[in-house]
């Protein structure tokens, strides 16, 4: 077995194209919307992902946070903890954690030398695994190798056919706020979106829902019920104070503290405490303290992130329509009656008449800049269509000194795309 380095690896991965055939296959036998390609991997490694236990989260909004939240409250617990979330910030590596730390280099190249033989057995037959394909398949071999109790995977996009739907049943299946986004693969209608992010339901497990639209619940009732799951829909929490160094709440008659700002998060924080609790029914040793301790210790970056004070920078990656309406109210919120220095880039296959008509409300001025993706909205673009609801714009260039601007604004936020985070300097 070749061996691979840790830049050899992340190479391959670079090279690889995202949602299309491989430049040097005419024909391939893939699907890029299937999950066929990865179960052959999987069939090749021996279905290393049969062996793990699984807490699957998908959903539109609050994946991620959530996600830290269960991860938080199992450490407590005394679990070890595989993770599986994206996208990445910053490298390849923080796809896949253990107890919240991530695969380190030398531990990725090695597990990408078992799995890459594979791969290129599979090329012979014109078989080509996708780049996330590849990166979940690597997931579980790693999480089976270091004896992980409890996996909790992060379904990338959609459901149905999202690179992680091709575990067993879980322990729990998690659905967050499901709302409009990748509409031109998920569908255009709440219920075709509903409906893709269902599929990991599966046969007799247990569902934990967030609140939802009245046709999404339709969805998900009518797939739990063909799929003898039990659906479970818990009340909502009650914030008892905000402030911002956290927050805390009361679920269920509990008092609880969280340091995640937002103020979406106590209902992520709820979510996350029901799927436990849920997970203690089928016999999980989790006690009221690991949970009450889960939810005050859980980090999350990049979702109403406080990243400098005084000036204020703040950082929030959501970026759909829901995204903006939630970050709107955590900025009327925390910062009542001000005005916000928005630097902001937007995907130009996103929403973005209707999220600049949830943010631009609270705006003083944007800077705009281009998202680090080639799917980005061009500045000249957006500057025209922030002028035209009356705020001041301007496009950036790329080597402009963001120190300036935070030093001349009260507050700043940054906000439209997860892929900016890595391009600001913070």
């Amino acid at each position: 077995m070749q061996k691979y380095n840790y830049k050899k690896a992340i190479s391959f991965f670079e090279e690889l194209p995202h949602f299309e055939p491989p430049k040097d296959c005419a024909n391939p036998k893939k699907d890029f919307f299937s999950l066929d390609a990865e179960l052959s991997l999987l069939e090749k490694l021996g279905n290393p992902q049969h062996d793990l236990s699984y807490v699957h989260v998908a959903g539109t909004n609050g994946k991620g946070s959530t996600v830290a939240y269960i991860t938080s409250i199992l450490m407590e617990a005394g679990m070890t903890v595989g993770t599986f979330a994206s996208p990445f910030l910053y490298r390849y590596n923080e796809l896949f954690k253990i107890n919240n730390v991530d695969i380190p280099d030398e531990e990725f190249a090695r597990i990408f030398s078992m799995v890459k033989p594979a791969y290129d057995e599979l090329t012979k037959e014109n078989i080509y695994p996708s780049e996330y394909e590849i990166l979940t398949v690597m997931s579980f071999l790693y999480f089976r190798e270091k004896n992980c109790n409890m996996v909790v995977m992060e379904v990338s996009m959609g459901g149905r056919v999202d690179t992680t739907n091709v575990i067993r049943c879980p322990q729990v299946a998690v659905i967050t706020p499901i709302s409009y986004d990748h509409m031109s693969i998920l569908g255009n209608t709440l219920t075709e979106i509903a409906t893709e992010k269902a599929g990991i339901i599966k046969e007799g497990t247990t569902v934990v829902s967030a609140r939802q639209e009245r046709e999404v619940k339709d969805v998900l009732e009518k797939k739990c019920s063909e799929a003898a799951a039990r659906l479970v829909c818990f009340d909502p929490p009650k914030a008892i104070e905000r402030s911002l160094q956290g927050q805390t709440f009361e679920f269920n008659g509990v008092n609880y503290k969280t340091k995640l700002l937002g103020t979406y998060q106590i209902d992520n924080s709820a979510q996350a405490i029901c799927t436990c609790i849920k997970l203690r029914e089928k016999g999980y040793n989790i006690s009221d303290e690991a949970i009450s301790q889960g939810i005050a210790n859980a980090e999350w970056f990049g979702r109403f992130t406080i990243v400098k004070n005084d000036p204020y920078v703040i950082i929030d990656g959501g970026h759909n329509r829901q995204g903006a309406k939630v970050l709107r109210e955590s900025l009327e919120e925390y910062f009542p009656g001000k005005k916000i220095t928005f630097i902001i880039g937007l995907l130009a296959d996103k929403e973005v008449d209707i999220i600049l008509d949830e943010l631009m409300p609270v705006a003083e001025k944007c800077y705009v800049v281009e998202v680090p993706n080639k799917r980005t909205m061009a500045p000249s673009d957006l500057v025209k269509m922030i002028k035209e609801r009356g705020i001041e714009a301007t496009a950036l260039e790329k080597d402009i000194p963001l120190e300036e601007i935070y030093k001349e604004n009260e507050i700043t936020c940054i906000a439209g795309s997860l892929y900016m985070i890595k391009e600001m300097k913070l």
